[in-house]
């Protein structure tokens, strides 16, 4: 665990993108042992019709404290899982799936691993035909005292660029350390700077082969008030800053670095906290997002712009009727979903989730659960903190844990995002109209739907499966020529490949 020190206009055309050339395949094939699809990692092949999947060898059955990878796996399939190549990697009992890419002939895999007393970083890299090792290395090898902590983040630029690692440790007994380390596309290593703080929630690599970190906190347990703690490095060395913004948020995004500035988004609300403003506990209530830019020069806030919950949002979480009138313009259960980079700045997703129970009255054991989503919605920021507003309808509920998410990328100007819905829906791109609810309790609404926006929030959609169930089973991995690469399914998942003309 990591140490805290810190105490809209409805549109049919957006762009060039139509709903007519978007293409979505799917295989008909599923993969049977893929437990947890959310840890494999895609890339595309070098052949058409060829995926390389990165996948952790899970034990079928473990308890809640008990590492399940018995190994890590790489193969190179058609998108009927059929192998032309596989191979199990030795040593990787435990070990993290990080960082999957591939540059020309060469597949990229990054792992971690917290072994006793040590905390490792290792690189592979394949040929992408064979699959023969051609290189296997340690970044990172630090070596922990007896009873301390430690932690690897990982993050690639947008462009794919650049590759960023940061780790910290700390000390049982006190002090504590961070390091940055960015490597180029062919991972060869750049530079090496210590930050300032090693308490870190969440990293970025920026296209200018910027490192930023951020964590938010409280101060002396005011709770009305929220503080932060940020590290910039590049080539030229490290700045840093801590920031108190007189609001009480969460659910921070981080979304670009430029010039010394961070720009980030984060979700104001009321009430319990889960771990440093990290997720929530008990009942806590929302009320609005904030668009913040950190000045590392000046070490100010120069921007922090305030967007009040609206009917209309309220409305969305709700998945109510357009028109009725909200009583209050405050909401339960809003977590940050997803967030990416875009050419202005950044975009993120925060959709209402919780999940219902039915115990037992004599016994006191769960029964039975269903995970609710309704409603998400779509912050766009520049770097004048200036935010823009979509609302994507949705009313989804499973049977149990995964909920029902969705993914949102950057390509062409344009922020995509990837969810489901009913396979009745259409594909008029409708904000104030209420989504249609699943009608069987035990499987979430499994149609695909591809939703698009351009900066200034004009909006599109296409329901891009209907026909088989499509439940987005892992964020989706990009390939080249518009070509994005993701599993989607029911119980196992399948294959898809998403086309989107440039």
């Amino acid at each position: 665990m990591k140490k805290a020190i810190l105490t809209l206009l409805v549109v049919c055309f957006a762009g060039a993108v139509t709903a007519q050339n978007i293409e979505f395949r799917m295989g008909d094939k599923t993969n049977g042992k893929a437990y947890s699809p959310k840890m494999i990692h895609l890339a595309e092949g070098m052949q058409e019709g060829e995926v390389l999947v990165v996948e952790p060898v899970l034990k079928a059955v473990s308890g809640p404290l008990t590492n399940p990878v018995k190994a890590v796996k790489v193969r190179l399939c058609d998108m009927e899982w059929n192998d032309a190549e596989s191979v199990t990697i030795a040593d990787t009992k435990g070990d993290m799936i990080r960082e999957v890419f591939r540059l020309d002939n060469r597949l990229h895999l990054l792992l971690s691993h917290e072994a006793k007393n040590t905390l490792v970083l290792r690189h592979l890299a394949f040929d992408a035909k064979t699959l023969d090792i051609v290189s296997d290395n340690a970044l990172v090898n630090a070596t922990m005292q007896k009873g301390d902590e430690g932690y690897i983040w990982t993050a690639t630029s947008p462009n794919g660029q650049y590759h960023g690692v940061v780790y910290a440790v700390w000390g049982k007994k006190g002090g504590s350390s961070a390091v940055a380390i960015l490597y180029d596309k062919d991972m060869n290593k750049l530079w090496e700077q210590p930050l300032e703080f090693s308490d870190i929630h969440q990293i970025l690599v920026c296209n200018n082969g910027t490192i930023s970190t951020l964590q938010p906190g409280t101060i002396d347990g005011n709770n009305d008030v929220t503080a932060f703690r940020i590290n910039v490095a590049n080539a030229d060395g490290e700045k840093h800053g801590e920031y108190v913004l007189d609001a009480d948020v969460s659910d921070v995004a981080l979304m670009t670095c430029e010039r010394n500035k961070v720009l980030a988004v984060a979700l104001e609300g009321k009430g319990g906290y889960g771990f440093l403003r990290i997720g929530t506990l008990g009942n806590r209530s929302y009320t609005g997002l904030w668009g913040l830019l950190f000045d590392l020069d000046s070490k100010k806030i120069a921007v922090a712009n305030r967007h009040a919950f609206t009917d209309d949002d309220i409305r969305l979480f709700l998945n109510a009727d357009a028109g009725e009138k909200m009583l209050s313009h405050k909401v339960d259960y809003v977590r940050l979903l997803d967030r990416c980079t875009t050419p202005q700045g950044g975009a993120a997703l925060y959709q209402r989730t919780w999940k219902v129970e039915t115990r037992n009255a004599k016994t006191g054991m769960t029964m039975s659960e269903t995970v609710h989503s309704v409603g998400i919605l779509m912050v766009q920021a520049d770097m004048n903190g200036e935010l823009t507003i979509n609302r994507i309808p949705q009313r989804n509920q499973n049977a149990s844990w995964p909920d029902v998410g969705a993914d949102i990328f950057s390509y062409n100007g344009k922020v995509f995002v990837l969810t489901n819905e009913s396979k009745h829906e259409t594909d008029e791109y409708t904000p104030d109209r209420p989504a249609q609810r699943s009608k069987s309790l035990l499987m979430a609404n499994s149609a695909l739907s591809l939703y698009w926006f351009t900066p200034d929030g004009q909006g599109a959609k296409k329901v891009v499966e209907k026909e088989h169930k499509a439940i987005l089973n892992t964020p989706v991995f990009a390939g080249n020529n518009g070509r994005f690469y993701l599993l989607a399914g029911a119980m196992k998942p399948s294959m898809g490949i998403l086309t989107i003309p440039q």
